[in-house]
């Protein structure tokens, strides 16, 4: 006789929940908080994604060649302001050949204290010289001497000289110190205030004057008053130890390349050329300014991308033309026609250095 199975009734199935309210409550949160992480880490890696795909692009396009368009540079830490040793390319050298007219640029080896700086000041009166020029800050960002500039403190080198003893040195020999100091070519101090330096876009990082993995470096922002006031601040101090002279180098913008990414803040409605100017006019008040620039930026008829203007439209009362190579016959014709457009637009002197040597026009 077969067994009668027990009627055990239907198996509902139920379409409400079984966690409780606070439970249902965490799980959303829960799901809202990953979301949130999710949106904030692609806005954090969104550019630098971006940019290593437009320079894989470009280099496969150009066949290896780094993409001419900036990357951004990650915000330094606020905190890294300890003094920097400098690269093998920023070691001072010794003492240079004498130019023509009585000039010579001397590396801070010759001058490392006041008993190498008198005997190298000697040294250079034998040889007739007239100006010598010291390195106090370099294109490299370094400062050579124990400045008391607060946006210098994490730019001074490992190696550094008494700048001040040194010019009393040259003076006592009778010759003049000159002070070179680099403007805004500095890839060091927008690290101690990020306000001086140019942006990228609209963000907080730096903008690089290459792909960053093609030795990309920021660059301090001309438009910038704290920018202008910490090389102002140098010059000051330069003046204020006994250098009757400055030679500036570095006074311009950034190259071209990549320059549509950057961002400048607020120019004052001021051309670049309108604000070089008006930095060059506070910088050369104080006394005599030489600048610097090589000869393709500076050329006549080159309508200069990094200037804005001509030297003399920019009021550069001495102007130095660098032509560290040798010079073709068409270069030749192109620095004649420069310092005679210089000259006639107002530029008191106008020198040729080549390599270490300085020539008066």
């Amino acid at each position: 006789m077969a067994k009668r199975r027990k009627n055990l009734g239907k198996v509902k199935r139920y379409r409400r929940s079984f966690y409780s309210g606070p439970q249902r409550a965490k799980r959303i949160a829960g799901g809202a908080v990953l979301l949130a992480a999710l949106f904030l880490a692609g806005w954090l890696i969104g550019p630098a994604v971006i940019d290593f795909g437009t320079s894989t692009w470009y280099r496969l396009k150009r066949g290896g060649e780094p993409a001419p368009s900036s990357q951004p540079a990650e915000t330094p830490a606020p905190q890294a302001t300890a003094s920097p040793e400098p690269p093998p390319q920023a070691t001072p050298q010794p003492m240079q050949a004498v130019g023509e007219g009585g000039w010579a640029f001397v590396g801070i080896t010759g001058v490392r204290d006041a008993d190498a700086a008198a005997a190298t000041a000697q040294q250079l009166a034998q040889q007739g010289v007239k100006y010598a020029v010291l390195p106090l800050k370099d294109s490299q960002g370094y400062v050579y001497y124990p400045s008391g500039a607060p946006a210098a403190q994490g730019s001074i080198a490992a190696t550094t000289f008494d700048a001040a003893a040194a010019a009393a040195a040259l003076r006592d020999a009778g010759i003049t110190p000159v002070a070179s100091i680099c403007a805004f070519r500095d890839p060091i101090a927008p690290n101690a205030n990020r306000t001086m330096a140019v942006r990228y876009q609209d963000t907080d990082y730096f903008w690089l004057d290459a792909a960053r993995d093609a030795g990309g470096k920021p660059w301090l922002n001309p438009y910038s008053d704290e920018a202008v006031g910490y090389i102002g601040a140098l010059i000051a101090e330069a003046r204020g130890m006994g250098y009757e002279q400055i030679w500036l180098t570095g006074v311009q913008f950034p190259g071209v390349a990549g320059r549509d990414k950057a961002n400048f803040g607020d120019t004052g409605g001021l051309s670049m050329g309108e604000r070089l100017a008006q930095v060059l006019s506070t910088w050369q008040e104080g006394g005599v300014c030489w600048v610097e620039y090589p000869l393709e930026v500076a050329a006549a008829g080159a309508g200069s991308q990094v200037l804005g203007a001509s030297p003399a439209e920019l009021g550069v009362k001495n102007l130095a033309l660098r032509a560290d190579t040798a010079l073709s016959e068409e270069d030749s014709d192109r620095l004649a026609e420069t310092v005679r457009a210089a000259k006639e637009g107002g530029v008191s002197n106008v020198a040729v250095v080549q390599g270490d040597t300085f020539a008066l026009q």
